[in-house]
């Protein structure tokens, strides 16, 4: 799969994976902080 311009690399999460909370209450996610973070983005792109 093809890395867009805007896509994190590896590298980039890496850096900044450890500002999101780790989930404390109720069931856990079934999408990980990196896949919510990068549609919360990419909804950025569709205003």
């Amino acid at each position: 799969m093809i890395q867009r311009r805007y896509e994190l690399s590896d590298e980039q999460w890496e850096q900044i994976k450890d500002m999101f909370p780790p989930y404390k209450t109720g069931r856990p996610s079934k999408l990980s902080n990196r896949t919510m973070f990068k549609a919360l983005h990419d909804s950025r792109f569709l205003l």
